[in-house]
């Protein structure tokens, strides 16, 4: 009894420790953001180029090499796209943002219908205050906002050189990442070594497999819908696919969130059709994408379960916006490893072995 109440209090401590752990890295994180955003970032970009950065390493046998040839080939593919894609993209949201008002006076008008249903019927249910807030908020938003707003953003010189530093970053991750690692653990006494080592690569698997799972599958998603779009001759077919594609980034609910835009662009443009990209994505999504494609792409790179992951999404939602919701997953990843390692090495059985 006394040995359980003393594994009873360990666990509670041990609770206890990482909520203070938590609470403090959520105050270092609010006083420390710009530089937490930056690193994030340049871990972000990291992981996405390091599949072709240790391919090319294979073939031209200098790493710094293969780091510079991916460099110069992502630099000239953010080219082309702003010769030939971002014209038309522009043009597209240029003709949506002249739409939306008149798509918020339609919506507006339907809500009050239903307002109007609901008070024959002695519903007592007022969606008046809605219906105004909806057309109250997107009356303004034109391209020239956002044109704007962008250009004030790039123009500042703390963003350039902030991208500047993430950039710098993201190079040297790419270029000497394991020996980061390996300094990291230099000056841990010899029997905590191993360990430390085998958490810190399962770390990397955890953050690899989430950050390259995570935007090969908002692609395959993306590249689906922009096809049934077109199939479907939907009107800004190519905004609503990008838009899709950085809605998938968010887990479990980004999807839904990214499909919004174009049901509500069909529902104006060709009603009889709101079905189809309903169908053609919940269909995907079960019945391919996660019994084929995620276990191959992703498989267990965050090993949480998806209520958790959700409560997430909510956190970092609420601490940092989108930004906080792109880091918030792997983080709970890197604490869920860090606890499961730490559980399987104190446990009885792992004792009795050693």
């Amino acid at each position: 009894m006394e040995g359980f109440l003393d594994k009873r209090a360990k666990q509670v401590l041990a609770f206890l420790g990482l909520i203070i752990l938590l609470i403090g890295f959520i105050k270092f994180a609010q006083s420390f953001s710009d530089v937490l955003i930056i690193i994030g970032t340049s871990i972000l970009i990291s992981y996405l180029l390091i599949g072709p950065v240790d391919l090319l390493t294979k073939v031209v046998k200098f790493r710094w090499l293969a780091v510079m040839l991916v460099y110069l080939s992502l630099i000239t593919l953010i080219i082309l796209t702003i010769i030939f894609v971002f014209p038309k993209l522009t043009r597209e949201l240029s003709s949506f943002s002249k739409q939306i008002p008149n798509m918020m006076i339609s919506i507006e008008e339907f809500i009050l219908k239903i307002q109007l249903y609901l008070r024959q019927n002695n519903i007592p249910i007022n969606l008046t205050t809605m219906a105004k807030s909806i057309s109250g908020t997107f009356e303004n938003i034109t391209i020239g906002d956002i044109g704007n707003i962008a250009l004030a953003a790039i123009g500042t010189v703390h963003t350039l050189f902030y991208t500047l530093v993430t950039g710098v970053l993201s190079y040297y991750f790419l270029l000497d990442g394991r020996n980061v690692a390996k300094y990291l653990t230099k000056y841990i006494p010899n029997k905590y070594k191993n360990d430390m080592q085998d958490l810190l690569t399962e770390m990397d698997k955890c953050l690899r497999g989430f950050y390259v799972g995570t935007v090969k599958l908002a692609a395959i998603n993306a590249t689906v819908m922009f096809i049934t779009y077109i199939f479907i001759k939907v009107p800004y077919a190519l905004l609503l696919a990008i838009w899709h594609f950085i809605g998938c980034i968010i887990p479990t609910v980004g999807g839904w969130v990214g499909i919004i835009p174009a049901v509500i662009v069909i529902a104006f443009t060709n009603p009889m059709l709101i079905w189809v990209p309903l169908v053609v994505y919940e269909g995907f999504t079960r019945l391919i994408k996660d019994n084929f494609i995620t276990p191959r792409v992703m498989g267990d790179a965050i090993g949480i379960h998806p209520i958790v992951v959700l409560i997430a999404v909510l956190v970092g939602f609420k601490a940092g916006g989108l930004i906080g919701v792109l880091f918030a997953i792997p983080i709970f990843g890197v604490v869920n490893v860090i606890l499961k390692h730490f559980l399987e090495n104190v446990s009885p059985a792992k004792k009795a072995k050693t």
